[in-house]
């Protein structure tokens, strides 16, 4: 492994127009490009380009393959006060998601806490897009998904499970808000297939091969390790309960592999959460003590190598700031199928 790649700065609004351009040629309507757009730049914005302008390439596939639809037919039941279902229709898993967080928090406006599952969905990308939503309504904004299987049970040698992200966004007075975005494995599966991109070795933590060893090599790495071994194994398995299993879609092996079968729909299922802080203790005392909070955590003494603590959430934060004044760092192949798919070669 050489570990030789270019990176090229990109202003993230050219970005956007660039990503959004992609999907309206090719049937998105206007508002739905944006929003894949959105949420792709979100990603690269905040240093999570696992989840970012990588992944066109491969959604353009599965569009002209007919796996993911253009045009999908959704339709929503709302099946309680505080409870809803999205049938996706096979559609792209950003704009599902994001309609349907703006549904729970529409709900919660009402009933104080909401959820929404979604089925018959896709890879929905950053969950930090949708919880950013409902913080910017001054609510908590709660998203869990699924993956196909890819992370090895606890005392287990194959997959069961997927890397199965949850993310929790909260509010705050002042300052940044609190988010929380984890996949349920030690790192999401998009860092290592980052890494085999760039041909870089991984932490031997991240991922086994095929035989159970741990290993450096991302080519080699066939399996992830569960984040802090059984609590992210058993947090990844709740939240395939919560997603499939209660979305009435599959859960673990039974998904439809996201980098093979190009041409098969993945049925994927997610759950979006609001819960309006209103209705407990009191809107405006808990935005001033979640900025306390932050406050008080950056007052922790550092240790030796660290500058100052932060909240979760907080180095995307910063990273964000500091790429929209710098541009997002491109690897020159990521921009290179960015520039080939919009026609600017």
């Amino acid at each position: 492994m050489t570990g030789r790649y270019t990176l090229r700065p990109v202003d993230h609004e050219h970005l956007y127009e660039l990503i959004a351009g992609i999907f309206s040629g090719r049937g998105l309507s206007e508002r739905d490009s944006g929003i894949v757009a959105g949420s792709l730049v979100h990603a690269n914005l905040r240093g999570v380009d696992s989840h970012g302008a990588m992944k066109v390439p491969h959604y353009v596939q599965r569009l002209e393959l007919g796996s993911v639809k253009a045009s999908p037919n959704t339709a929503t039941n709302r099946t309680a006060p505080a409870a809803a279902m999205v049938d996706g229709d096979h559609g792209f898993g950003h704009v599902t998601v994001l309609d349907a967080m703006d549904l729970a928090i529409e709900m919660a406006r009402e009933t104080g806490v909401a959820f929404v599952g979604v089925h018959s969905s896709n890879h929905c990308g950053a969950l930090s897009y949708f919880a950013a939503r409902a913080i910017q309504q001054g609510v908590i904004g709660l998203v869990f998904t699924q993956t196909d299987k890819g992370v090895v049970p606890v005392g287990g040698l194959e997959p069961f499970c997927g890397t199965n992200p949850l993310c929790v966004g909260i509010p705050s007075r002042s300052g940044p808000p609190i988010i929380l975005d984890m996949a349920t494995s030690t790192v999401a599966g998009g860092h290592i297939y980052k890494a085999r991109m760039e041909d870089r070795p991984i932490p031997p933590t991240w991922a086994t091969d095929t035989d159970g060893n741990p290993t450096t090599d991302p080519h080699k790495a066939a399996y992830w390790t569960p984040a802090a071994g059984a609590k992210g194994y058993g947090l990844g398995v709740v939240i395939d309960v919560l997603t499939g299993i209660m979305c009435g879609g599959a859960f673990g092996p039974h998904i439809p592999l996201m980098f093979s079968g190009l041409d098969q729909k993945r049925m994927l299922c997610h759950l979006a959460g609001v819960i309006d802080p209103g209705r407990f203790a009191g809107r405006e005392g808990f935005l001033d003590q979640v900025a306390r909070m932050v406050s008080e955590l950056h007052a922790v003494p550092a240790a030796d190598g660290t500058k100052s603590v932060l909240a979760p959430g907080e180095p995307e934060y910063l990273t964000e700031q500091e790429r929209r004044k710098s541009g997002i760092p491109l690897d020159e192949r990521v921009w290179s199928d960015i520039c080939a798919l919009a026609g600017r070669d």
